[in-house]
């Protein structure tokens, strides 16, 4: 027993705080209730003092009395008694105490025997005692709380024979506990505030379930805190306290970590400098069933709001955003524009790709190096880059190849156009998502050289140099696609593609707006220039399509990709060489794009006659139907 007392003892105090030493006194007023018939019930008192472990155990000494006066006889035995004592105790509820233990000995008898006429006999002996008991209590407060007890107890009268007196007990504990070193003399809660890295605001939409730090919160009041809750917020900086976690308990001379989130407003993206600011982490808890508060005072590090590290690109989504009011509106003004224009059977999310870009060259978008930070040199380094916002690009009408491709993401992802972006080491790519499948490539393009082909996503996306952004979309499409040829093709080039939209799923896109205007360009204009740029693009690849059908002999996929060129006559005589129900059809889309819509409706007529369920031929005919009218 001595050995593992001594072993206990040696863990315990490997284990215990350095800041403060608890310890637990109990005054034990008992009654024994012994077995043995010739015994009488004994009052007794014990009292133990011992440190407290773990605010679970207990670890000590102890010493008692008992009075016995067998019935029958005019003896009286004196027991004094000490030992050590082993305890466990739990607060199930903040003002319930149950306990548990066990203590064992030595105890010394004295016996007291009057007989008549002969005066007073005295006779003494030395043996073990045990003990054994459990405990339901109230905790008045954090550092006393009354019990009632009850437990066996057995005190030999020589080694290895029956019990001298042994029995059942009960009464009331008095406990009482305290400390030494540390906080003891000042209930206290400390908060520690560590960032993990500064605050980039550009992030400040990740940072309300991403952590950017942890928040240390050590318990060294006189009893434990309950249902606590831990909140952060930063006054104007945030639009509200966020709850960054909860704790069902914090013991004694604990310390619990929380993670540091904030529920960042738009007001951050006004921090132009990198430098401090003073926020409150807020805790809410339980302290023996009432309900408290603690502000603690901290101070967050924040770097300037166009602050970027490139150490990981698709962190870059975060500038990238539809909501800004200002990007929303020149987006959708220049969308509008092309939507109106829109080259019948050719791919919609190109042509919107070709309207933006043109509509960015015409507001006035130049190329500009960022001489602080250049995109050539920072993005291949660790060194903290300055990225612009969207809508100051825009603004600017000037910006880093980094930047172009913010913009024009930006721009496209407003328009439900899903993006993507490649940094490389000359250029910026921006791919532009097609809405094709891989198989229809080659009726759309003169190759597959060029194209950022995904089977396993079934997507197809379209690359946009940044370089030649300034000089319109074929300029761009050209170096886009041979850009991204060499990426594929060579060993030696590193590149790494980001989906915009998946990456928003970690960083979210902020709306850095300022309420001001921007320049749109005139439509006339930008009708033209798209026209232009369409038509480069029909030359280039259409073309090159019509070429290879017809020599194939695929008179259907011929017919389809001279509407594409918007040479809607010789589709016409393509599709009328076929009687299938699909060339029927495209026959009649035909008429209705030449506006004929009589002869439109005749042929729609003569589908249904040949496939009475069609839905293309009925919808058709419904439409054509209602403009003759």
């Amino acid at each position: 027993m001595k050995k593992v007392l001594t072993y206990v003892l040696l863990v315990a105090i490997n284990f215990l705080p350095l800041t403060a030493l608890d310890f637990v006194f109990k005054l034990e007023p008992v009654l024994l209730f012994p077995k043995e018939q010739y015994m009488s019930v004994a009052p007794g008192a014990v009292f133990s003092g011992g440190i407290d472990l773990f605010n679970l155990l207990t670890l000590g000494a102890e010493g008692g009395y008992l009075y016995e006066k067998p019935s029958g006889n005019n003896q009286v035995i004196n027991v004094a008694f000490g030992g050590a004592n082993l305890g466990l105790y739990y607060y199930p509820f903040s003002r319930i105490y149950l306990g548990a233990g066990g203590a064992v000995g030595i105890s010394s008898y004295t016996s007291q025997l009057q007989k008549e006429g002969q005066g007073e006999t005295k006779s003494s002996f030395s043996d073990i005692y045990y003990r054994a008991f459990g405990e339901l209590g109230f905790r008045v407060n954090p550092r006393f709380s009354v019990n009632a007890f009850g437990g066996y107890a057995g005190f030999c009268a020589a080694a290895g024979k029956e019990s001298f007196i042994s029995g059942p007990y009960a009464g009331l504990s008095l406990r009482f506990s305290g400390s030494v070193g540390g906080n003891s003399h000042s209930s206290s809660l400390s908060v520690r505030v560590v960032q993990d890295s500064l605050v980039y605001p550009v992030y400040s939409a990740v940072y309300g379930t991403e952590p950017f730090g942890s928040i240390y919160i050590r318990n060294d009041d006189g009893a434990e805190l309950r249902n606590v809750k831990v909140y952060f917020h930063i006054n104007r900086y945030t639009s509200g306290t966020k709850l960054c976690g909860t704790a069902y308990r914090i013991n004694r001379h604990s310390t619990m970590t929380f993670p540091l989130c904030a529920d960042f407003s738009g007001e951050i993206l006004k921090y132009t400098e990198n430098g401090k600011v003073s926020g409150e982490v807020i805790i809410e808890y339980e302290f023996l069933g009432k309900k408290m508060t603690a502000v603690e005072s901290v101070v967050i590090s924040v770097n300037n709001r166009n602050a970027f590290e490139w150490s990981n690109y698709a962190g870059l989504a975060a500038f990238i955003s539809p909501d800004s009011q200002e990007i929303a509106a020149f987006a959708k003004d220049v969308a509008g524009i092309t939507r109106n224009n829109l080259y019948t059977g050719m791919n919609a999310n190109l042509q919107y790709a070709v309207g933006m870009v043109e509509g960015l060259r015409l507001a006035g978008i130049m190329y500009s190096e960022d001489t602080s930070s250049p995109y050539k040199e920072y993005h291949l380094s660790d060194k903290l880059d300055s990225i612009q916002y969207p809508l100051q690009t825009l603004q600017y009408l000037s910006g880093d190849y980094d930047e172009f491709g913010i913009l024009l993401c930006s721009c496209l992802q407003t328009v439900n156009v899903p993006t993507g972006f490649m940094p490389l080491e000359e250029d910026f790519l921006v791919l532009v998502k097609l809405g094709i499948s891989p198989s229809k490539v080659l009726s759309n393009f003169a190759s597959e050289d060029g194209l950022l082909i995904d089977e396993e996503s079934d997507s197809v996306y379209l690359a946009l140099s940044m370089a030649s952004l300034s000089k319109g979309f074929t300029a761009s499409y050209k170096a886009g696609s041979e850009a991204l040829t060499k990426c594929l093709t060579s060993e030696d080039t590193y590149y790494e593609f980001i989906d915009t939209t998946d990456a928003w799923s970690l960083y979210k896109p902020v709306a850095y707006s300022n309420n001001s205007n921007v320049s749109l360009p005139k439509q006339d204009i930008l009708v033209k220039s798209i026209k232009l740029a369409i038509q480069n693009y029909i030359d280039s690849d259409i073309e090159a399509v019509i070429k290879r059908e017809r020599a194939a002999g695929n008179t259907n996929k011929l017919g389809v990709a001279l509407v594409r060129a918007g040479r809607y006559s010789e589709a016409k005589r393509e599709f009328q060489k076929l009687s299938t129900v699909s060339a029927m059809n495209n026959t009649a889309n035909i008429f209705m794009i030449e506006k004929n819509y009589a002869a439109a409706a005749a042929q729609y007529r003569r589908v249904l006659e040949k496939d009475p369920s069609n839905k293309i031929a009925q919808k058709g005919l419904e439409s054509a139907n209602s403009k003759i009218e």
